[in-house]
């Protein structure tokens, strides 16, 4: 599939000067002069409000931004309609002069390297409020025959199913948008850059998986030293880390400390651990440090997962982020990954709506699974662990849930001693488990679902808005009835796609 990577920074008219009676370019008077005006669609795509202050700044994705076909609409004073056109395919040209927005959406200069643009010829002089309707999904014989800003506000978009309103991808969402803008001499070279708001809210569901199971066996893998079990030696720990000291003991008590959130600072594959007999030797690590965490599990997983969404607008208006009647019953998403996870992420649209009701459903079966994880830490020892007692423990297959790990105690590192990475028990919490291999599947197959769970941010799902909502899956359902809890739903960043 062909994508525009258009980032509406620009839209430059082409209005060919009395191509057809309807598109006349209307003569005022005293408007003295014409030219031809260039308005661009913004190429970036570093083009969307923060999510939440203190998050950052989140983007359009690359199919939000594209555009495929456009209809631009010029008006003069007290709103009269002077001219319209629609522009697709080559009439979209592409811009490949680089220009700068100073100040950018992140506050610095921000260089836009593509867009598209049109050129309207032979307009005159003077005030216009330009609008423009990008990716229209409503038939051009409403836009044809609109002849006043009212009218046009007055058009419907959407449809009377999802794939019609939003399609299957997003590279064809409406976009709306409208600027007041002088063309005469001084700025008869100079483009209009008009900004555009995408009318769908984007919504975006992660669904984890912490269902109770067995840790078979585990191992870590630093970045160039692939060991088995996934133990260093202390020279090896001084390549990876920099030079420690050696000599520092470990003691219970440093092992019993927690974080502010309650977590145990120092676990093994996150299980406490407690020394008994002599205090082994410990190498403190502050600096961050990349880790890969290899684990294996008995347990249960999710598969043929679907979310199911009542209550979708369909249907809205263009005036500014203002809605209509048209709502689906349900509408049925897949995941964004189809492989069977521990985690799930759904993204669909909406238009304006006060909250969601949604539900999961899909097949259970236990299997044996293995999963890798990336994570940094910003926090960790590698202690000695003497006879390798802590990895035999976790690769025996036999770790109860909560177990409290036994250091058996050492005398020193020595030349040949090897040491194993404590670190917080939530470390890999935020960092998302990808399951490595084929499951091996064992025991019967059920099926489950969750009911109907209620998915409302603060203010409800604004149109040309972003939001993140994570679901957390506890426990195996002994009636095929599952118990899901919403967690979060961060609330929505706009979808900026214009100069701010």
């Amino acid at each position: 599939m062909k994508t525009k990577n258009i980032f509406l920074t620009a839209i430059s008219v082409l209005f060919i000067f009395a191509a057809c009676t309807e598109e006349k370019i209307i003569d005022e008077p005293g408007v003295s002069g014409k030219g031809d005006l260039v308005i661009e669609l913004s190429p970036s795509s570093v083009i969307t409000k923060a999510a939440a202050t203190d998050k950052g700044y989140d983007y359009a994705t690359e199919e939000e931004l594209n555009v495929d076909d456009c209809w631009i609409f010029v008006f003069g004073e007290s709103n009269q309609y002077i001219t319209s056109q629609y522009f697709s395919g080559d009439n979209l040209l592409a811009a490949d002069n680089g220009y700068v927005d100073n100040p950018g959406p992140n506050g610095e200069s921000q260089t836009y390297k593509k867009g598209y643009k049109v050129t309207l010829k032979g307009l005159n002089y003077g005030t216009y409020d330009f609008w423009v309707v990008a990716n229209p999904t409503e038939s051009n014989d409403a836009y044809g025959s609109c002849r006043s800003l009212s009218a046009l506000k007055d058009i419907i978009e959407g449809g009377d199913t999802y794939k019609t309103a939003f399609v299957d991808k997003a590279n064809q969402l409406v976009k709306v948008g409208n600027k007041s803008a002088t063309f005469n001499t001084t700025t008869v070279a100079s483009p209009i850059q008009i900004p555009l708001t995408q009318l769908a809210a984007r919504v975006e569901l992660k669904v984890r998986v912490d269902i109770p199971r067995q840790l078979l066996g585990g191992e870590y893998e630093y970045e160039g030293f692939p060991n088995a079990n996934g133990v260093l030696t202390n020279t090896q720990i001084d390549a990876l880390t920099g030079t420690h000291s050696r000599n520092d003991d470990i003691t219970n008590a440093q092992l019993q400390e927690k974080d502010s959130n309650g977590n145990f600072l120092y676990t093994y594959f996150g299980h406490p651990v407690k020394v008994s007999g002599k205090e082994p030797k410990a190498i403190w690590v502050n600096s961050a440090l990349k880790v890969i965490k290899h684990t294996k599990y008995k347990g249960y997983l999710l598969n043929e997962i679907q979310l199911t969404v009542d209550d979708i607008r369909i249907k809205s208006e263009l005036k500014p982020l203002s809605v209509t009647v048209g709502q689906l019953d349900n509408s049925v998403f897949e995941p964004l990954e189809e492989q069977i996870s521990t985690t799930y992420l759904f993204k669909f649209y909406t238009y304006a709506k006060d909250d969601l009701t949604i539900g999961l459903s899909g097949k259970l079966q236990e299997a044996a699974y293995s999963v890798s994880q990336t994570g940094t830490l910003e926090k960790a020892v590698f202690v000695n662990d003497k006879y390798v007692a802590l990895v035999k423990k976790i690769n025996g297959g036999k770790v109860e849930d909560d177990e409290v790990l036994v250091f058996e105690g050492g005398s020193g590192w020595g030349n040949t001693a090897t040491g194993v990475l404590l670190c917080n028990e939530d470390a890999w919490t935020a960092v998302d488990e990808a399951i490595t291999g084929d499951p091996i599947p064992s025991g019967e197959i059920k099926e489950y679902s969750s009911g109907s769970v209620t998915l409302k941010p603060e203010g409800g799902f604004q149109v040309g808005n972003m939001y993140e909502a994570s679901a957390l899956i506890k426990n195996v359902p002994a009636t095929g009835s599952l118990n899901i809890v919403i967690e979060k739903i961060q609330p929505g960043g706009k979808i900026d796609f214009g100069f701010n």
